[in-house]
């Protein structure tokens, strides 16, 4: 009786391929979950909601000076300044996550409202420009605007 010799090299080349690949998935699957159960996150996404949040709160205090921007417009550095005394204590009270995420230390309130002022005042040229560019900020002359100064780059005529 001759003893038959079955080569199954090829199939656990296969087997051991298919085999890393699956712990590599388990492996990564299983990083996924425990960064989201110690509840971290990514440095980008903290970077987005921090760049969305100073946004936000330049907006706000935007749309508390619309009366002083009416008066003195974009540039006067009392809008500066007024839109920025209604931002900070907004963006603290409303994205104390995304502040602490960007690592603020909340329990020190003067070191806290210097970083926030700070940040706040090196996001107002951009936040500006995005404001004064919105189809919702009306253009000078539009009906109803007549208090309101036109937007940067926009024109009033059709036939521009």
């Amino acid at each position: 009786m001759h003893a038959a010799t079955i080569d199954l090299t090829p199939i656990t080349n296969v087997l051991l391929q298919l085999a890393a690949t699956v712990l590599l998935g388990l492996g990564s699957w299983g990083a996924t979950r425990l960064v989201s159960w110690l509840g971290l996150k990514n440095s980008a996404q903290a970077t987005a909601n921090r760049d969305d949040a100073l946004q936000k709160s330049v907006t706000y205090g935007l749309q508390q000076s619309q009366a002083m921007i009416a008066a003195k417009g974009w540039d006067h550095v009392d809008v500066h300044n007024a839109a920025l005394a209604s931002a900070l204590p907004y963006m603290i009270q409303r994205f104390p996550d995304a502040l602490k995420a960007a690592g603020v230390d909340m329990s020190n309130q003067q070191a806290l409202q210097a970083t926030v002022a700070g940040a706040l005042d090196r996001s107002f040229p951009q936040a500006v420009a995005v404001a004064a560019a919105s189809p919702a900020t009306p253009l000078a002359g539009a009906p109803g605007a007549s208090h309101a100064p036109a937007r940067p780059g926009a024109t009033t005529s059709l036939a521009a």
